[in-house]
């Protein structure tokens, strides 16, 4: 047990956190930056906003820790539930270490086949995400609204307090362990 707990606030904590920040504080400019309709405004075309976030996603180098945020500030701002799967189906899988390896070991052809999978299946599965949404009624803006209050709580702050104390004090830890 001791051998985990080292290792989720030592290693894992280390690897993830400085992708977590990154993401967490390219969320804060978007949710700063970005007008709240937005995306309702120039990308309220599904098929073309599925499109858009496959093409922002493919080429940029960013992990699912960093990604995370990222996405929930771009619904927040009107994007599309599916459209931000879209991203974080892509983004990840396509980055330029995973395509290196992927054409490495299994050369050009199976590279091109690996992408175009991906950006199938993120399509496909963006489509199909943004269906259920309309077919249930849900609305993910509705939600963050309800729970906003929460967020507010001493709990809450000192939570976020004590996360970001254990990422920047992850790198001494594993200084120490070694």
């Amino acid at each position: 047990m001791h051998h985990g707990l080292s290792y989720a606030f030592g290693d894992l904590l280390g690897d993830i956190g400085k992708w977590l920040l990154l993401g967490i504080v390219v969320a804060g400019l978007i949710s700063y930056l970005v007008p709240d309709d937005f995306f309702l405004r120039y990308m309220g075309n599904e098929a073309l906003s599925l499109l858009i976030m496959l093409g922002v996603g493919i080429p940029i180098y960013i992990c699912a820790s960093a990604s995370t945020p990222v996405a929930a500030a771009l619904v927040l701002k009107g994007l599309s539930p599916g459209a931000a799967l879209v991203f974080l189906l892509a983004g990840p899988a396509t980055n330029a270490a995973t395509l290196t390896v992927v054409a490495r070991y299994f050369g050009k052809q199976a590279t091109m086949v690996y992408l175009a999978s991906i950006a199938l299946a993120s399509l496909a599965l963006g489509w199909l995400t943004n269906r259920l949404y309309g077919w249930l009624g849900l609305d993910i803006t509705q939600w963050v609204n309800e729970v906003s209050d929460a967020t507010d709580s001493m709990y809450m702050q000192g939570a976020a307090l004590l996360l970001l104390a254990l990422i920047l004090t992850s790198p001494l830890r594993q200084k120490l362990d070694d």
